[in-house]
This record gives structure tokens, C-alpha cells and sequence, in this order.
């Protein structure tokens, strides 16, 4: 019991931050066919029961087709997680044929959901990452789900409220969580034994980071000290909050990613990969870093916290979790994710069949079996209890760490309706420059915020 309540706590934290139908009537039994007749018993009667022509018997009522578009920081085990749910549900009887399309990450899916809506040629729901969602609900392209989520076999109430924050615009619901995460570090504990590290005391701070990796490069000159897909706005964030930054100033009119902070939390990032303690990855490299770390080529990976099913499954080796190391503010670990939509100009009937889809995602069980397969937090605090999930906290103990990392250093997303416009358009350009190696922060931070400044006003 105690393992749910601080899980609970967790789902209560980041908010600081985020059956089948009823069976048709049995049709009444058609009279058996007549056997051949033995040589010494009579040959039996049929039933008094009125036959039942075929044209009597009830038809199935036809499945109502829906196409959902998600994407995925990885594949792998998140997209056997997704399929395996979406084959049950369609298998179901609930009068819905899901097909999931798979769009490539967040930001290909994006891409691609803008393209579809200017092509007026939009799937009929898709699962979308929370900053996203503002900017679809501003174009009026989103289904407010508000009377929807009334309805009592949905149970609203249930939802884990911190992952509601960002499933509103303008007062009004939008979005379902579905898989929802923080950033994560993990590391590989029999190659700080081998530098002399204490594998008990991963580092906290960038610091003690830059020791650690040291040590582990004198070690081994052919291993990774350190290493992630850090390129990007959503793990800049995380590093800004840590040095006591922030993307946007408080009213959401001028970039602020440019203050002393923002500089010097990207310029510890950049010297250490200049010192070979650090490779710096893009957005799209996710699944390439996990895959180097269970090859036991890198000996700490700044991740997200879905990772740890994939490195659960597969690695040879004994391995752990902690926080990303942090700044003057200490570690803080970013929330982000994906939550479920449905598109404001499907057919009615679609839009509905998609609602129950949605509906059936997000039940306990469900949102309990897809946390355990995929490592994604349940989006439901009842989930916590179903019978899998409290078998799997007894199983995976660094399930529990990594839960509870998250609800000691779990921080909230800056949100704005023009965010992938005015932020995420200069701000990651920059980010790369910098981490390549070919831009001064400074320069490079001030003139990528002064074009996310005008495009705010």
C-alpha cells in the first residue's frame, strides 16, 4: 500500500507542472438435421421450436472505422504496447475498427496533422504532445470534449489531476492524457564500479557530472561518459528551470530562454562536449541512444522515463535510474507527453466512435497495462490498484525509483498557443549551433530570442 501512495503523491506532484457491449437476442434454435436412421431405434423427432429462416437471424451491426494518428518517441516495445491494446479494443465488440497509424515522433506528427489540416484531409482523432495542443485548439480544429467527459462511465474525476493542466484552452477540455513522462537519467552501475565511482551515488549535480565522466573516460577511452538526445527544447527547458531560468517571461509575451541562466545552462552542456564527457544527440535520436546504452556503450543516458521498459527488457547488465544532474536550483526532471483528440470536423459518428475508443484506452486497466508495458506513467489514479500494476511495483522496484524521482524533481512545461511557431522555431536551431559547437551561446541565444519575441507579440 505504501508504493501507491507515493505514487499518488507523484500524479498530485507533476501537476505543478501535467468489456464488451450487450450481446444481441440469441436467435431461437432451427430444428437439428435429420440423422440417418439406426437399424433398431426409431429415428428422432424434431423439436416443436418454429424454424428460423436465415433471413430471420439478427446481423451484426457494422463496425463504425476510425483512423487515429500517434506518434512515438521510439518503436520497439511502446509500439508492441499500442498495438497489443488496439487489437484488444477492436476485438471487443464495442462497434469501432480502429486503425493506428504510426507518424514518426512527436514532431514528424506534427508536421503532418498541419499539412493534413490545410489539406482538409485529417484522421479522425490522433494523439498529439501537449504543446500542440493549444495551437490546434486556436485554429478551431479540436472537438471540445467538456460534455463528453461528463458522462458517467467515463469517470472524470478519476484522471489523474495533474496531467489535466495542459489538456485545456481558453477554459475549455481538448485533450485525454495518454502517455505521459519526465525526463530521466540512467546509468550503467558495473561501469561506475569499474572507474571507482560509488554506484549508489549517481551525480546530482553538473559538478559532480563532470568528475564522474572524467573518471569514466580514464577508464574506458572508448566508452561514452555521458550521452542524449539533449538538442531540443524539451530537454533545454528542464536544464533552464535547473539554473533557475525560464523559456517565457510570466506573461507570455517576450522570450526570456536568452537571460544569464539560459547561458550558462547550455554552455555546461557545451563544454563538456567539447571534452569529449558529453555527445550531444538531436530530438529524433532517442531510440539511438537507448540502443547504445543496452550495447553497453554509453555509461549514462539523459532520457525519458519510457526508456526504462526497453532497458528493463533488454539489458545485460546491471543498470539504475537517477535524476538528470541540475544546476544552482538542483535537478529538475520535465514533463511532457502526449494526450488523445479528436478532430473538430469528422462526421459526428466518427467523432463519437473515437470517444469511445478514447474511453476505453483510458480505463484503470487499461492505462495500467500499457504504464507497465511501456513505462509511461497511468494516466488514472485508480490504475494504480489494479491487481497488474501493484503485481509489477513488487517486480520492479526501479519502477517505484523512477516514480519517485519524478515526484521529487518533477517541473511543468511553459505552455503558449504559438509555441511551436515562436519558440521551438529559433530556440532548437540555435541549440544545435551551440552544441555543435559552431555559435557563441550568447550571440546565438539573443537573436533566437528576439525572433521568438516578435512572434509573440
Amino acid at each position: 500500500m505504501r508504493s501507491f501512495k507515493f505514487v499518488v503523491l507523484l500524479l498530485i506532484a507533476l501537476g505543478v507542472l501535467v468489456g464488451c457491449a450487450a450481446p444481441t437476442a440469441a436467435p431461437t434454435s432451427a430444428p437439428p438435421t435429420k440423422a440417418p436412421a439406426p437399424t433398431t431405434a426409431p429415428v428422432a423427432q424434431p423439436t416443436t421450436a418454429p424454424a428460423v429462416k436465415p433471413t430471420d437471424a439478427p446481423k451484426p451491426a457494422a463496425s463504425t472505422k476510425i483512423t487515429v494518428w500517434y506518434p512515438l518517441p521510439t518503436t520497439g516495445p511502446l509500439q508492441e504496447a499500442m498495438n497489443a491494446l488496439v487489437k484488444k479494443f477492436n476485438a471487443a465488440g464495442k462497434g469501432v475498427e480502429v486503425e493506428m497509424v504510426l507518424t514518426g515522433n512527436y514532431g514528424d506528427n506534427f508536421t503532418k496533422i498541419l499539412a493534413a489540416a490545410t489539406a482538409n484531409n485529417l484522421p479522425d482523432a490522433a494523439m498529439v504532445e501537449l504543446l500542440q495542443i493549444p495551437q490546434l485548439a486556436n485554429s478551431n480544429q479540436l472537438l471540445a470534449l467538456d460534455d463528453l467527459s461528463k458522462e458517467a462511465d467515463f469517470n472524470f474525476s478519476d484522471l489523474a489531476p495533474a496531467l489535466l493542466g495542459n489538456s485545456y484552452f481558453n477554459n475549455k477540455l481538448y485533450a485525454i492524457p495518454w502517455q505521459r513522462s519526465t525526463t530521466m537519467m540512467f546509468y550503467n552501475r558495473d561501469m561506475f564500479k569499474a572507474a571507482g565511482l560509488d554506484p549508489d551515488k549517481p551525480p546530482l549535480t553538473w559538478d559532480e557530472a563532470k568528475a564522474a565522466t572524467q573518471k569514466l573516460l580514464a577508464k574506458d577511452p572508448n566508452v561514452v561518459p555521458m550521452t542524449g538526445a539533449i538538442a531540443s527544447d524539451w530537454a533545454f527547458e528542464a536544464q533552464l528551470l535547473s539554473f533557475n531560468g525560464a523559456l517565457l517571461a510570466k506573461d507570455g509575451k517576450s522570450a526570456t530562454y536568452n537571460s544569464p541562466e539560459g547561458i550558462a545552462a547550455v554552455t555546461v552542456w557545451r563544454d563538456m562536449s567539447k571534452d569529449k564527457l558529453l555527445s550531444i544527440r538531436g530530438s529524433g535520436d532517442f531510440g539511438a541512444v537507448v540502443n547504445d546504452f543496452i550495447a553497453g556503450k554509453n555509461a549514462m543516458v539523459m532520457q525519458s522515463i519510457f526508456s526504462r521498459a526497453t532497458i528493463e527488457q533488454q539489458a545485460k547488465f546491471d543498470w539504475d535510474v537517477a535524476a538528470v544532474p541540475g544546476g544552482s536550483a538542483g535537478p529538475v526532471l520535465n514533463a511532457g507527453g502526449g494526450n488523445f483528440v479528436i478532430f473538430g470536423k469528422t462526421a459526428p459518428e466518427k467523432q463519437k466512435a473515437a470517444w469511445t475508443f478514447m474511453k476505453w484506452m483510458t480505463s484503470p486497466e487499461n492505462t495500467a497495462e500499457y504504464s507497465i508495458k511501456s513505462g509511461y506513467l497511468p494516466v488514472r489514479t485508480s490504475a494504480l490498484n489494479a491487481p497488474a500494476m501493484v503485481d509489477y511495483g513488487k517486480q520492479s522496484p526501479k519502477t517505484v525509483k523512477a516514480m519517485n524521482l519524478a515526484l521529487k524533481y518533477g517541473k511543468s512545461r511553459a505552455v503558449s498557443s504559438v509555441f511551436e511557431k515562436a519558440i521551438n522555431q529559433f530556440l532548437n536551431p540555435a541549440l544545435q549551433d551551440i552544441l555543435l559547437g559552431t555559435a557563441d551561446p550568447k550571440t546565438a541565444l539573443d537573436a533566437a530570442a528576439k525572433k521568438s519575441t516578435d512572434a509573440l507579440q
